[in-house]
């Protein structure tokens, strides 16, 4: 109606003739909005990146770690926590009739040289389930095979930046690579594989894990994976508790987690863990990008508050000829309202935009993140600007509806 057209027509006025006041105001609202929707995008461009990342082998994938639930575990495996998995184990559980799939894995970091060529690299002691299980794809020549692992020979599979970075152009098949004193003859090499479990997967080279043990001098293992096939994975899981329960010699009729000298987890696990941990960290985000925009507020009030004082005479003025409170109330409500709505707007807009600017540059460094506007957010960051207009709006505009006329037309 044209009461709401005079009103946001006047308000636009009022705010235009204090140009610099009102950019400042706004900016507060513009930051925080802004930075509310960026923490958002990115909190929630991680949880699907997590997500994505434990759930790209399949729902049967089962992992066995050394140490028991009770020691704070996490990251790569540590020679803190007491080794406990034996090749024993390994070879127990890849013969029980439901795994379709077992793989031993030991770990280290070691530096290997061609041709006068070093570069550090992850070495795997692993198995030709390794494929298997988490979908390596073999470019030139062949994987592990269970004649390797038997004859505990000094073959070694290498991922495509080792290979890149040693060889260049040349073909690595045959060549032999030096490490840990030993030389080692390159039988294969991996395509592209990316990111697995936040380690770069093209940065490893496998070797068979009867050989790492006999070059490294170790008899544990780091950790095992496998896959369940047709059986569910909870039952899955309490039976490889039962048989490592037996090999390890542990008395623990009633199931406790702390007793065990292993952890038996699973894809739902995992799932649930990344889930939790995606959540807390846009929780978090987002209340520390919520602070701004009460600070925001405070600023505004303030800024009303002077724009109230001085145009005191104009307030009189309107009210000498007929104005009544509430048309006075509604200018500096509407004035107030229109300030932070246009602010969100700008907010929204330069959040959306620095957080698909933030993503694409985190894909550089490490890929499999995906931008998408969060629309809680776009939701919040209007709502919350809109109500920061209304209730910080809503004091000095209150002040300046109950002004007396005379006392108002007098002031100078």
């Amino acid at each position: 109606n044209m009461r709401t057209i005079d009103l946001a027509a006047i308000s636009f006025r009022a705010l235009l003739i204090n140009k610099a006041r009102s950019v400042l105001t706004m900016l507060g609202i513009v930051i925080g909005i802004m930075s509310v929707l960026l923490m958002l995008a990115v909190g929630q461009a991680a949880q699907r990146y997590l997500l994505s990342q434990v759930a790209s082998f399949g729902s049967d994938l089962i992992f066995i770690a050394n140490g028991s639930e009770e020691q704070e575990r996490g990251g790569p495996p540590s020679d803190a926590i007491k080794q406990a998995i034996t090749e024993k184990d390994y070879r127990d559980i890849r013969a029980l009739p439901w795994v379709t799939a077992a793989n031993p894995s030991i770990i280290t970091t070691d530096l290997l040289s061609y041709n006068g060529e070093d570069r550090f690299a992850s070495v795997n002691g692993s198995s030709p389930d390794e494929a298997r299980i988490f979908n390596l794809v073999v470019k030139q020549g062949r994987f592990l095979e269970d004649t390797d692992l038997d004859s505990r020979s000094r073959v070694i599979v290498l991922g495509k930046d080792v290979a890149k970075g040693m060889f260049g152009e040349e073909d690595p098949l045959g060549k032999s690579i030096r490490f840990n004193r030993r030389t080692f003859r390159v039988i294969g090499v991996l395509d592209e594989a990316g990111t697995r479990f936040f380690s770069n997967v093209d940065d490893q080279v496998y070797i068979p894990y009867t050989t790492f043990f006999d070059a490294y001098n170790k008899q544990r293992l780091n950790f095992l994976s496998l896959k369940s096939g047709e059986l569910s994975p909870v039952e899955a899981k309490r039976r490889i508790q039962e048989l490592l329960r037996d090999n390890h010699n542990i008395d623990n009729p009633e199931g406790d987690l702390g007793k065990d000298d292993f952890q038996v987890g699973t894809q739902e696990d995992s799932m649930a863990a990344a889930d939790t941990i995606g959540t807390v960290l846009q929780v978090l985000l987002g209340s520390i990008a919520s602070i701004s925009l009460v600070v925001a507020g405070v600023g505004i009030m303030n800024i009303m508050y002077v724009t109230v004082t001085e145009r005191t005479r104009e307030i009189g003025l309107r009210k000498a000829i007929g104005a009544t409170r509430v048309h006075i109330l509604a200018q500096f409500l509407a004035e107030a309202v229109l300030l932070t709505v246009v602010a969100g707007a700008l907010g929204v807009v330069a959040g959306i935009s620095l957080a698909w600017l933030a993503i694409a540059i985190i894909n550089s460094f490490q890929s499999g993140w995906t931008f998408s506007i969060p629309w809680n957010g776009v939701l919040l960051g209007f709502g919350v600007s809109t109500g920061i207009g209304i209730v910080f709006g809503y004091f000095p505009a209150r002040k300046a509806a109950t002004m007396s006329p005379i006392e108002s037309l007098r002031y100078e």
